[in-house]
């Protein structure tokens, strides 16, 4: 069954979301309004914080090894190979500190600055493949290869223009030329299908506060189990007790780090916002991240279909194995239509020279519709 004949079991989740009594909030791919029940898991946790104290320090640890079993389960892989961060960028931090030196490596200009500026930072022997329309070809790659390249880093899902890169393809020339592939998903997690294992990736970087309905401060490192085995050096940029084989060994002359990835985790877990991902991953599960992407392609469609009535240019690639949940059009002053829209209680961005516009599960027609509706009275 299509998603638009299951409007009213949309709907009754639409009710999950008190930001939809106030606005037509279609700025997801930037922040997205968590639901209630995550809400209610933090709320809890900060209960138990102020009753209890540290008395629930094992429940609290508990509730973590269960999320990253959880968040593992989702993009399928082992919870081995997933660490906590606090941001994609520690989790590129940590990424670019053991590649950067091993060789050249290449990336693109629609990057968000989370993805390259770690790597220039370190000092990276670096190619920045040109883009071309708002996507970055595969060929593009594959010419930047050289005999030193040893690193390729990508977005799944591009920030700017909503292009989604074939990873499955990339991933066969990684293999075919013995090389990392890193990949930034913040926009593509809790919007899209993601499976590591499908993929073929071997470093995941993400965040929780987009797509994920989480909340700030929270982000994740996904490495590969057999990279995760290489004795080579790919070790953290850090030592900490928390990323210790044994957590309460407190000799600091006895460095055990973990084998797992758990070893890329820096000090006292940050708790409320690990558990706010927990209850995000349990709500979107719930729901079937299939059935979700399934969704966001209606509204997308619906969304294309209305601005093409007003013969507003699309700016993202609508290929099927190109598009994503994020739709870019064109507009001679962004931040001036944004503004506007903003006063009508319409949510959007600008970004990649044009207004940004990235439905969840959560909106229906009518948020579509008010924007419709206010680009027909829109003066520039």
């Amino acid at each position: 069954m299509s998603a638009e004949l299951k409007s009213s079991s949309w709907e009754r989740l639409r009710e999950d979301f008190p930001v939809t009594k106030k606005f037509s909030y279609l700025a997801n791919a930037a922040i997205s309004p968590i639901p209630r029940q995550v809400q209610n898991a933090v709320a809890r946790f900060y209960k138990d914080n102020m009753i209890y104290g540290g008395t629930r320090w094992q429940k609290w640890i508990d509730l973590i090894e269960e999320a990253r079993r959880m968040y593992a389960d989702f993009i399928g892989a082992r919870s081995e190979e997933i660490a906590f961060t606090h941001s994609t960028s520690e989790g590129m931090n940590i990424i670019a500190h053991m590649l950067a030196h091993r060789g050249h490596a290449i990336s693109n200009d629609l990057e968000f600055p989370s993805s390259n500026l770690p790597w220039i930072n370190r000092g990276a022997d670096m190619t920045i493949v040109p883009s071309l329309n708002g996507m970055v070809p595969i060929e593009r790659i594959r010419k930047a290869i050289r005999r030193r390249t040893r690193t390729i880093i990508t977005s799944h899902v591009q920030y700017s223009t909503g292009f989604k890169q074939d990873l499955e393809t990339l991933s066969k020339i990684c293999g075919e030329e013995n090389l990392y592939l890193v990949v930034n998903a913040t926009q593509s997690i809790g919007a899209l299908n993601f499976d590591v294992d499908k993929f073929g990736v071997g470093f995941t970087v993400a965040n929780g506060h987009k797509w994920l309905l989480s909340s700030f401060g929270i982000g994740t490192l996904y490495v590969q189990s057999k990279l995760l085995d290489d004795e080579s050096g790919l070790n953290p940029p850090f030592f900490s007790q928390f990323g210790q084989e044994d957590r309460e060994h407190f000799d600091n002359m006895k460095i055990r780090m973990s084998k797992n990835a758990s070893k890329f985790e820096l000090s006292t877990p940050h708790f409320p916002n690990i558990i706010a991902l927990k209850a995000a991953i349990a709500y979107i599960s719930k729901i079937n991240i299939l059935r979700i992407e399934e969704r966001i392609r209606y509204l997308t469609q619906y969304l294309i279909d209305r601005l093409a009535e007003l013969k507003i240019q699309i700016l993202s690639p609508l290929s099927n194995i190109h598009r994503s949940a994020i739709i870019v059009f064109k507009s001679r002053s962004p931040e001036h239509l944004v503004a506007y829209l903003g006063k009508k209680r319409i949510i959007v961005s600008a970004r990649g020279g044009g207004i940004r516009v990235s439905p969840h599960f959560y909106n229906d027609e009518s948020d579509i519709d008010k924007l419709i509706s206010a680009l027909k009275t829109y003066q520039a």
